[in-house]
């Protein structure tokens, strides 16, 4: 009988497995074309860059990064930044451990990468050499993909913007402030929810389908209130399949593209929706 010290460890080499591999499959995008909004931290009118998530992943021949559409909204491939995780520390630091060496700059895309938006759908790929991204996983969702239904657990990982820290402020002219902000892989999920009523939909949810999308609660894991940032963030369904040997076995299972009702719900794209939309894109053809 295993003691509770061998059980806790256990446990947490599972936990551990299971992050990895959300973050070996995650990407953090920053689109530089820079917005006018409100600065959260001090409450004034600011200009930002666009932080996003995104998931390497490659269809046949062709390597990429899928996010949202609109995490790429006014831009061209060199706007683009990139980060993704080839290799991946060994321990994990709260935000008052970081140093400014913890810190990655995202790659920028050079011009033989090409952004291509889905014309029915809110998603989009930029392509990638793969051979400036050592070491990353580019998942195929051609083969293990699943289209979950209400009352499934799945589980995603992105990048919230209000879960990040000021890391470098300074004053560029006279009245002009900058600063750059850290931010953090953060995951959540839930049970795939009941799709909601005629109704619902009408008031609350923006043109929702049942065939294209589902819902997922927004918990931020007590460290996000709101999920902006975390559009084009790849969600997973893991199965119960038992193995003599355990292994993390998750399966593709959509994109995020947009929030509802305060932050408090997401939209995912269907797994077989976005297949649909690379099918169009690489192959010329559709698929079912």
């Amino acid at each position: 009988m295993l003691s509770d010290y061998v059980r806790r460890g256990l446990l947490d080499q599972g936990s551990d497995a299971c992050m990895r591999h959300l973050l070996r499959h995650t990407a953090a995008i920053v689109n530089g074309i820079r917005v006018v909004g409100v600065n959260r931290q001090t409450g004034q009118r600011g200009d930002s860059e666009v932080p996003g998530s995104g998931c390497p992943m490659r269809w046949g021949s062709h390597h990429f990064v899928l996010s949202a559409a609109h995490v790429f909204e006014n831009a061209k491939a060199t706007d683009v930044r990139v980060i993704t995780y080839a290799e991946l520390p060994a321990s994990y630091k709260s935000s008052e451990a970081l140093r400014p060496r913890d810190i990655v700059e995202g790659l920028p895309l050079a011009g033989d990468s090409v952004i291509h938006r889905c014309g029915w759908e809110d998603l989009a790929v930029v392509t990638v050499d793969p051979e400036k991204f050592p070491g990353v996983d580019f998942i195929e969702p051609d083969n293990d993909w699943i289209d979950p239904p209400p009352g499934e657990n799945v589980t995603s990982c992105g990048f919230p913007s209000d879960h990040s820290v000021v890391v470098n402020r300074r004053t560029v002219s006279a009245g002009r402030d900058e600063a750059d902000l850290a931010v953090w892989p953060t995951t959540f999920g839930g049970p795939v929810l009941p799709f909601p009523s005629a109704d619902e939909v009408k008031y609350h949810y923006d043109d929702l389908d049942p065939n294209c999308h589902y819902l997922i609660p927004y918990d931020g894991a007590g460290v996000s209130e709101h999920p902006g940032g975390i559009s084009g963030a790849a969600v997973w369904w893991e199965s119960d399949e038992k193995h003599p040997i355990w292994r993390p076995d998750f399966r593709f299972a959509g994109t995020c593209t947009h929030c509802h009702k305060r932050g408090t719900r997401v939209r995912v794209v269907k797994a077989s929706v976005l297949r649909r939309f690379l099918a169009e894109l690489f192959d010329n053809a559709s698929v079912t």
